[in-house]
């Protein structure tokens, strides 16, 4: 391969694929030693901790930095790893500050913490890398937390879908009015002048970054349960290293498989399209955080918000007639993410039957009738 050749990461070779899977081969079978060794829980928890710093936040970076990865292939990557690692760095130095050694940010507050370690908890991370090299979105939320203690299935899924179903609607709204507002934009095959270009670039930086920091306060519980809920100051050091270590892989990688999700949407590679995804996405994100405490796939809004943009795009500007190819596009993303989503639910409910003593660290109320507070 010459120097100047890319790499695509979106499209691997079947010798990168055979690689890829014995290497999570290798990660299951040192996981089941380590554990049928009885190695201390304390280390197993790390490893399994720095597995899910790639596979949560690579499955979930299709969500996050994946529209800036898109439009900002020109950037260099160690710009990116500066930004979005210093972020990175000083929110959770912050919440280690203000929360005495904790870096959840009280999202773990209602899981009890583990004694010890069972098999499916520590292999849910390599499960989770297998699932994002194979496309399928998936909640990193109900895969991981729903191992260690959470709320029911139902309302789950149930808000899982209302956040599809809501950002679906937003989409087609926000982009039927900016259809109407500047219909030359997106009426004919459109390329921004390099001045507008510019502009929108800067703003786009500030956009992933507000989104960033939204990702960061929910989904950093899905990989710090498996480590100490207080950590000293080498512990967490330790720990930020490693998801620094890990968002530099999702960077060069170009956000790997899954980045095709968001690869093949009308016109996301301008930074003014991505910026205005990355703002009104990131604001569904802080409305459903605050709605309620009940764990979601943020997954299933992203590609709702995705789903509703690319078909009113296409039907107001009369695009792809008869948008057939929209709908196999959309249609093929909700294939993807059903499938993560059963996946899902059978590790939940295999765990559920294979350690019954954990019934007894989770309220009643999880495994009976939902409470006032998870209420929609």
């Amino acid at each position: 391969m010459s120097p100047n050749q890319e790499i695509d990461y979106q499209h691997p070779t079947k010798k990168d694929q055979v690689r890829f899977f014995v290497f999570a081969l290798f990660l299951v079978f040192t996981i089941c030693a380590g554990y049928f060794l009885g190695f201390p829980r304390y280390y197993l928890g790390w490893f399994s901790f720095a597995i899910a710093s790639f596979s949560v936040a690579g499955n979930d970076a299709v969500q996050t930095i994946g529209t800036f990865i898109e439009s900002k292939k020109s950037v260099h990557w160690l710009q990116k790893i500066l930004v979005f690692g210093g972020l990175l760095f000083l929110v959770h130095l912050f919440a280690w500050f203000l929360h005495g050694g904790e870096i959840h940010f009280h999202r773990l507050d209602s899981i009890p913490e583990t004694k010890e370690f069972n098999l499916l908890q520590l292999l849910a991370p390599v499960l989770l890398v297998v699932i994002t090299r194979l496309r399928a979105p998936v909640s990193t939320t109900f895969l991981v937390l729903g191992l260690f203690g959470g709320r029911s299935i139902d309302q789950m899924l149930t808000k899982s879908f209302f956040g599809y179903g809501l950002a679906f609607l937003v989409a087609i709204v926000v982009w039927a009015i900016l259809v109407k507002v500047d219909p030359h934009e997106y009426h004919e095959v459109h390329t921004p002048d390099p001045v507008t270009e510019r502009r929108w670039s800067q703003l786009q930086w500030l956009s992933t970054m507000y989104l960033w920091v939204a990702w960061l306060l929910q989904d950093t519980a899905n990989i710090a349960v498996f480590l100490p809920r207080q950590l000293g100051l080498i512990e967490f050091l330790t720990a930020v290293f490693i998801l620094i270590v890990a968002l530099l892989i999702i960077i060069r990688t170009n956000g790997g498989t899954i980045q095709r999700v968001v690869s093949e949407k009308s016109d996301i590679q301008w930074a003014k399209a991505a910026t205005i995804v990355d703002l009104v996405y990131g604001s569904l994100l802080f409305f459903f955080q605050y709605i309620s405490n009940v764990p979601m796939s943020t997954t299933w809004a992203f590609l709702g918000l995705l789903a509703g943009r690319e078909i009113i795009l296409n039907v107001i500007t009369y695009k792809d007639l008869p948008y057939l190819d929209t709908f196999r596009k959309v249609g093929k993303d909700v294939v993807l993410a059903t499938i993560g989503i059963l996946v899902s639910i059978l590790v939940f409910f295999l765990s559920y039957f294979l350690y019954p003593e954990q019934r007894a660290n989770t309220p009643l109320e999880f495994w009976n009738s939902p409470t006032q507070e998870d209420s929609l």
